[in-house]
């Protein structure tokens, strides 16, 4: 069942590496954004721009964030809490333009069902005017095993911080984020190619290369307490003191559950 979800379209600035951006968004970045109240789910995607598919235009984004929330009202958290005007700011450190989506349940379409984490993941961006139910159906049956479609075009551009670019809410509209999971990456690539064709190169395609759970089921992960590299030393060292609740609470407080 869908939930309300917010989708965050990211562009990393041209003087800060792949490398680094994508460290500050998982460690630093993400870390903040795993103590804002009220998130259900959390995921990071750090995704590349596949140009070699046929499409006309392949904006550069290397970041999308998909937040659920258990109901409406939750997300007054993202907007009012005492860490937004934080991550409002620590966006302009590695972001060009952050652009965020904040959708209702009925927004999001579902179709399939597959354990995500064992598959490869996609994104297709959609324009304005290209119809992203039709395409549900023409991914699952090229072998999809799972498609969800998140329709943007109810949501507010004005919201949208153009963190490096003199913009006013004014960058290109697009109508849908599609993310698709696959049993197998040869098959994606060629049904992906088939619907950027059929488009007329309006679609752009994104390959997820990691995939970084920062909240699940209303808690921050370990990554989304410590971050990825705390994470790798602990257990490095067999320390399992340090995912032990009570050493989580004592150092992090009620947010480490």
């Amino acid at each position: 069942m869908a939930q309300p979800t917010t989708i965050a379209l990211l562009e990393r600035k041209a003087d800060i590496s792949r490398d680094l951006f994508s460290r500050y968004w998982r460690d630093v970045h993400g870390v903040m954004a795993a103590r804002i109240p009220g998130f259900d789910s959390y995921t990071q995607h750090h995704v590349t721009p596949l140009e070699d598919l046929g499409s006309a235009i392949v904006e550069p984004f290397e970041g999308i964030a998909v937040v659920t929330f258990a109901k409406p009202e939750d997300r007054a958290g993202l907007i009012h809490s005492a860490v937004t005007k934080h991550i409002h700011r620590d966006e302009q450190n590695v972001f060009r333009r952050a652009l965020l989506y904040n959708l209702e349940a009925d927004a999001t379409v579902i179709a399939g069902q597959a354990d995500y984490s064992a598959l490869a993941s996609y994104f297709l961006v959609l324009p304005v005017g290209v119809d992203g139910g039709a395409l549900v159906q023409n991914l699952m049956r090229a072998g999809a095993a799972t498609v969800a479609v998140h329709d943007l075009t109810g949501a507010d551009p004005g919201g949208w911080n153009d963190t490096d670019v003199e913009e006013g809410g004014a960058s290109r509209l697009f109508g849908a984020v599609v993310q698709c999971w696959w049993p197998n990456p040869g098959l994606a690539r060629t049904a992906l190619a088939g619907v950027v064709q059929a488009s007329d190169g309006q679609i752009a395609c994104y390959r997820t290369d990691d995939r970084y759970p920062m909240v699940e089921q209303q808690r921050p992960t370990l990554i989304g307490l410590r971050g990825l590299d705390a994470v790798r030393t602990i257990r490095e060292a067999n320390a399992v003191n340090q995912s032990d609740p009570e050493v989580l609470r004592a150092i992090y407080g009620d947010v480490a559950g």
